[in-house]
């Protein structure tokens, strides 16, 4: 139970933590926030960032929170469509850092050997609530057409790592409990545990370490309570 524990820990210091709207600390968009600039020849700058539209403003962030606005004639107003070689933001990245909460599924479940049981795979139906820390890039790319025309866009990857909690099912049979019971029928677990995921645009997809703790009176007699899995995990929606 500890690692239920750590998790509720760690839920309670992400939703406590500072006096941001929830919209502001879990959007993984393009918007307005902080941010770290890298921008080549550029030494790597904390700045705050102000989208409007398809134009932008940087702010250098100065003690105490203040604001200061880096290079007026450089940054106000840039538009995001056309940004040319030359400019200090040709080809820069914004690094964003900030706390997750998403709800996710864990897609497949490789569950090892175990006694006379061969190795499992499944794909049954649960839902997960995830808590934990990433990065996000925000890549600007420019190119030029055929026609020599411009065009810059925002490519987007990151990744992060937590905790996650969540029910789910699994067969609960003959063969999962060794013999030891003729009902067959789908169990709910509570599956609790550790995943990594990387992002691409709003893909997000991660591998999982868990554990499931069957819910019922079977629990111990079913082989796999509290056995390690490996799992594919897709990210559905951050909050």
């Amino acid at each position: 139970m500890k690692i239920v524990k750590l998790f509720i820990l760690v839920i309670s210091f992400v939703m406590t933590a500072g006096c941001v709207p929830f919209d502001k600390i879990y959007s993984h968009d393009f918007n307005d926030g902080y941010f770290k600039l890298k921008s080549s020849g550029i030494k790597p700058e904390n700045i705050y960032l102000n989208v409007t539209d398809d134009s932008l403003k940087v702010y250098s962030v100065q003690k105490g929170n203040k604001f200061k606005l880096s290079d007026t004639s450089a940054f106000y107003r840039v538009n995001l469509k056309s940004i040319a070689p030359g400019n200090p933001l040709y080809n820069s990245t914004f690094v964003k850092t900030s706390a997750d909460i998403d709800l996710s599924t864990v897609l497949l479940k490789f569950r090892p050997t175990t006694g006379n049981v061969p190795s499992q795979l499944s794909a049954n139906v649960n839902g997960i609530f995830y808590t934990g820390f990433r990065k996000d890039f925000f890549k600007l790319k420019s190119s030029f057409s055929e026609l020599h025309e411009l065009s810059s866009f925002i490519r987007h990857t990151g990744f992060d790592f937590g905790l996650f909690a969540g029910i789910g099912i699994s067969p609960v049979t003959p063969t999962t409990t060794m013999n030891r019971t003729v009902q067959e029928y789908d169990g709910v677990v509570f599956q609790k545990g550790f995943s990594v995921f990387g992002t691409y645009e709003n893909m997000s997809v991660g591998l999982a370490v868990g554990f499931d703790n069957l819910i019922g009176h079977d629990k111990r007699i079913w082989i796999y309570n509290q056995k390690p899995w490996i799992g594919l995990v897709l990210g559905i929606a951050n909050f």
